[in-house]
């Protein structure tokens, strides 16, 4: 069974006004994390610059990847006669969507954990114990490699949805000494300490995996099967800069003088400005938010928001735009008319509701001939500002539909079960099912809205499908023509085989017609089954545990490979 971390990070930074990216991200313990851009021998994993030692510029001079947070933990492992190698990624990763090219509005930032292990048994599953949780079993392919990521967050454009979904929290620091301003030197492996199961370490338990390693997992010290490492690297840079995030920035022209509004977003008790040409003004805050009001003669096109606190100051462009309000819209059904009320803080705007292609020349205003509305409608102004509402619907209520039947019929093979399915009807309070043509047969239920039978021979079978409910009853009809048996399945076994070092069967074959399953079994050891693909082939395979080794077959044993209508022997080749 698959664990999961319940754990979320608390909160994401200022979005830096150049890149895209928040300047820092922040777990539930308060240790804030910034962006790993540039080359640190502290920070080293980061992707590679187009221009290596030239500044670094967005987009052109740009990494296509950078951290917040890296910890990854390296093991050696056993089981296939050779010491392979498990890796176990855990990440906050900052990167782009589509080519992974650098663009602005291709942002995105996801919580990844990763699994690479190499050189164990082949078709034997693996569990993995991370310090964020456990895995499913994972299965190795045919060359003893797993390959496995889980990526949390990924939407382009939204880098905060890593939020709600990712699993990488809080973030895990080094329990050696560290280099000031760091949560660790991502080069040396040392124990690290975060983990919310308070399994600081990783654990690997699967098929002899721990054969000739050294290091033993200290929980089964002696277990084959357990392989274990509680060393990682970690590397992640500790947020110098609070930033600031510029919630809305408004003016409103009255008597000739303008009015500026801005409300704004940092970390409690930082001092934050509004600084444009001819003016400065201090904002007022209360824990993260801060507003603003300042009188002017003009708006300023060259406006910033300074947080002075940050050392340097750390600046964010301000543009300002009109405020738009829409005070109502009704939609009335019957007059197929939408009323809209909306009003601009500047006396000259010009709004418009682009979904609709409508003008408001004044306000209210009715717009006739609209049958429908959208649900929520955006009122535009030419001067950048905008808002949205809720549609309010007015008129005669409709009149509520009565009951109205549906019915159909799957399946049409003689001595195979047959559905009559009246489940997609509406406003039914009663069913009955009555057969009015065809062999006679037995309804499982005549009175549920689905039902069954088994027909013994071909032919038409007719039913009625009534139904109760307001403005009932109502009356479908439903036929289904059954067909005869079909004859035996064509399988095969084309190979059937058990490799005693690995303890791994490895069956395949063709089955027709499909769909269609096969069971394998072996005396009564059950193998497993599979589906076959939309050619009929199927394969099986399947690694006994620890405690099965009594179950293996015997030089001579035969696997019984069962499908819908035929089955088939077939004399098992046992390989070292």
């Amino acid at each position: 069974m698959e664990k999961d971390n319940p754990r979320r990070l608390a909160a994401a930074g200022p979005i830096d006004p150049e890149h895209g990216f928040p300047i820092w991200y922040e777990d539930d313990q308060g240790l804030r994390l910034e962006i790993g851009l540039r080359p640190d021998t502290m920070t080293p994993a980061l992707g590679e610059l187009p221009t290596p030692g030239a500044p670094l510029q967005f987009p052109d001079n740009f990494p296509d990847e950078a951290f917040y947070f890296l910890a990854e933990a390296r093991l050696p492992v056993g089981g296939n006669g050779t010491v392979g190698r498990a890796r176990v990624i855990l990440a906050l990763e900052a990167a782009f969507g589509a080519a992974g090219t650098p663009k602005r509005g291709l942002n995105i930032v996801f919580a990844r954990m990763r699994v690479r292990i190499d050189d164990v048994i082949p078709d034997a599953s693996y569990v993995v114990t991370h310090p964020y949780g456990e895995t499913a079993p994972l299965l190795a392919d045919e060359r003893g490699r797993v390959f496995y990521t889980e990526d949390f967050g990924i939407v382009e454009g939204d880098v905060t949805g890593v939020l709600k979904s990712g699993r990488i929290a809080p973030f895990l620091t080094s329990t050696a000494p560290v280099t000031a301003g760091y949560i660790g030197d991502g080069v040396s492996e040392h124990p690290i300490t975060g983990s919310p199961f308070n399994t600081n370490f990783v654990r690997i338990v699967g098929p002899r995996i721990g054969e000739g390693i050294a290091r033993a997992d200290p929980a089964a010290p002696a277990d084959p099967d357990h392989v274990w490492t509680d060393l990682f690297t970690v590397q992640g840079r500790i947020a110098k800069h609070a930033g600031a995030a510029v919630g809305s920035a408004i003016y409103a022209i009255k008597g000739g003088q303008t009015i500026l509004k801005v409300h704004a977003r940092s970390l409690p008790a930082q001092s934050l400005e509004l600084v444009a040409s001819g003016l400065r003004v201090a904002l007022k805050g209360d824990g993260s938010d801060y507003v603003c009001l300042a009188l002017t003669d003009a708006v300023p096109g060259d406006a910033e928001l300074l947080n002075t606190t940050d050392s340097p100051p750390t600046r964010w462009p301000v543009r300002f735009t009109d405020e738009v309000i829409v005070d109502f819209a009704v939609h009335d059904a019957d007059a197929k008319t939408l009323t809209i009320a909306a009003r601009s803080s500047h006396p000259a705007a010009v709004l418009t509701v682009p979904t609709l292609g409508l003008t408001l020349s004044t306000s209210p205003q009715a717009f006739p001939s609209l049958a429908t509305t959208p649900a929520r409608l955006e009122v535009v102004s030419n001067k950048g500002g905008s808002d949205r509402r809720w549609v309010e619907l007015s008129g005669t209520p409709f009149p509520a539909l009565g009951v109205k039947a549906r019915a159909m019929a799957t399946g049409n093979i003689a001595k195979e079960p047959v559905t009559l399915d009246g489940s997609g009807s509406s406003g039914a309070t009663t069913f009955r099912w009555t057969q009015t043509a065809g062999p006679a047969v037995v309804l499982a239920d005549t009175t549920a809205a689905k039902t069954s039978f088994t027909p013994d021979v071909v032919g038409t079978y007719a039913f009625t499908f009534t139904v109760e409910g307001a403005g009932g009853p109502q009356t479908v009809a439903v036929s289904v023509n059954i067909n005869s048996e079909p004859g035996p399945d064509v399988l095969d076994v084309s190979r059937a085989e058990y490799r005693t070092g690995t303890r791994a069967f490895r069956l395949s074959g063709t089955v027709t017609p499909v769909p269609n399953e096969v069971i394998a079994t072996i005396g009564r050891v059950d193998i497993g089954r599979a589906a076959p693909d939309i050619t009929g082939a199927w394969s099986i395979r399947r690694v006994l545990k620890e405690a099965e080794i009594a179950q293996a077959p015997e030089p001579g044993a035969t696997v019984k490979v069962v499908s819908k209508r035929a089955q088939h022997s077939a004399l098992v080749r046992i390989r070292n």
